[in-house]
């Protein structure tokens, strides 16, 4: 049950990152980045999440 709540942690802060704004404190340059590396860790994130998923459902 503790790897479903990092994995779901994962997600969230993936998500976070994509919808962060940067640009009222002076870092608008980055957003780009935060973006993809947002969209990577929810793809990553939800990929592990639904094995983890799988896995446990095997076991029982």
């Amino acid at each position: 049950m503790d790897k479903f709540w990092s994995y779901l942690g994962g997600v969230i802060g993936g998500y976070t990152l994509t919808q962060a704004s940067l640009g009222g404190i002076g870092l608008g340059v980055i957003d780009p980045v935060l973006d993809i590396v947002g969209a990577l860790s929810m793809i990553v994130f939800g990929a592990a999440l639904v094995v983890h998923g799988v896995r446990v459902l095997i076991k029982k």
